[in-house]
């Protein structure tokens, strides 16, 4: 019989829970393996779906632990992927094979979590602890709220790979920084650290490292307390580019197909 999924669960990969009027999840390492399982990332889709039926639930929060998100995980996620060993050097391009392997598993399940953010009713807020790669920092923009570890490290290191940016980053960075100064970035990479996100707006506040989950949590609890008909309202009059996200994850999905023509 399967097990009845709850608001509290837990597993290799995640971790589930409720504080007051904020439902909270924490990724696991190693994270990209977890999103690209289908079991794994359809229980935490449906995750948020239970969350979204909560009306006394104002924010999901989510979190990672130090070290999931960053260059270490994203290689060894690659390198198995593609079974072959990348050095850390700048010239590691990926082959179309290559490509069509690693955007196949990254690109729908990650789509997926985006969209789930985005047409949750409430309000959405990330934790970003430590370095956070490509994929998951543009994910995170698609969140009403972003904080920050002190030591947070924006990794953009899809252009060591030759890999387009996904996590919806040339959708969502544009928006915030202006087309001229995004565009470097997609193109060229480079890394971003707390500070200068701040400076950017790319994110809200920074957070001390020492007690990080759970300052995360209280100024979710805080956010949290303005009720949810005015969450829901305000967000709702405040989010006004849906339908052009929407667009932009199907032209990106159309990618993995035409990888996959290419190594025909």
């Amino acid at each position: 019989m399967k097990e009845k999924l709850t608001i509290e669960f837990e597993n290799n990969s995640f971790k589930g829970w409720r504080d007051e009027s904020v439902a909270i999840v924490k990724i696991k390492c190693n994270a990209f393996y977890s999103l690209v399982d289908i079991d794994t990332s359809r229980q935490v889709l449906n995750w948020f779906d239970l969350v979204s039926e909560q009306e006394d639930i104002n924010v999901i929060l989510i979190l990672n632990e130090k070290g999931c998100l960053g260059n270490t995980a994203y290689e060894v996620f690659v390198t198995e992927l593609t079974g072959k060993e990348f050095s850390k050097e700048p010239t590691d391009l990926l082959s179309e094979n290559d490509l069509m392997q690693v955007r196949s598993k990254e690109i729908n399940i990650l789509n997926s979590f985006i969209r789930a953010i985005v047409n949750y009713r409430k309000l959405s807020v990330f934790g970003l602890n430590g370095t956070i790669v490509t994929p998951f920092f543009g994910a995170s923009l698609a969140s009403n709220f972003r904080f920050a570890s002190e030591d947070l490290m924006i990794s953009l290191a899809h252009v060591k790979y030759g890999i387009h940016a996904s996590g919806a980053l040339p959708f969502f960075l544009p928006k915030y920084i202006g087309t001229g100064k995004a565009t470097e970035y997609v193109f060229e990479g480079g890394k971003i650290s707390a500070k200068e996100a701040v400076q950017m707006g790319l994110i809200n506040k920074i957070i001390s490292s020492q007690n990080f989950d759970e300052d995360c949590i209280k100024y979710s609890k805080f956010l949290a307390s303005n009720g949810g008909t005015y969450i829901r309202w305000t967000k709702h009059l405040l989010v006004r580019d849906r339908e052009e996200l929407i667009n932009y994850l199907h032209e990106e999905e159309k990618y993995v197909d035409q990888y996959k023509e290419l190594t025909v």
